[in-house]
């Protein structure tokens, strides 16, 4: 072959990296397709008509309980969800019940003036909390 279709081949070879690159870079900078807001308020999902959703000090089930919130209760403000992770050397010695407890997500919300922390699995968005009275649970 000769040197010229060698190094034309190279070229185009080179060319459909760099559009490659590019089109993955585009895609990582837009991120999924599905990614959205996190909502900015939350209702209480899942807590049996008899209990409470307790309101914790700290993103942990052992930690103080700085309240209770009602079953079906609406317009808890989202201030963000975390999912703790424990160091490597604090997870060999946690018991089974631990791990389990270390690997839930939380979300500190506000709901009637105060805040702290409650367990991801018992909200769900509730985008039509922003036109909720104060008294019913919006909180602004």
């Amino acid at each position: 072959m000769s040197r010229q279709i060698m190094d034309r081949r190279a070229m185009n070879r080179c060319a459909r990296v760099v559009r490659s690159a590019a089109l993955l870079a585009a895609a990582f900078v837009a991120g999924p397709a599905s990614a959205q807001e996190p909502p900015r308020f939350f209702a209480v999902t899942g807590v049996p008509a008899n209990d409470v959703l307790n309101l914790r000090d700290v993103p942990h089930g052992d930690s103080r309980k700085l309240g209770a919130i009602p079953p079906g209760a609406r317009g808890l403000k989202n201030f963000g969800c975390l999912k703790p992770e424990p160091s490597l050397d604090r997870w060999m010695g946690m018991t089974d019940e631990e791990k389990r407890n270390a690997r839930l997500e939380w979300c500190r919300v506000e709901y009637h003036g105060r805040q702290g922390w409650v367990a991801a699995r018992f909200l769900k968005p509730d985008p039509g909390a922003e036109r909720l009275k104060p008294e019913q649970g919006a909180e602004r």
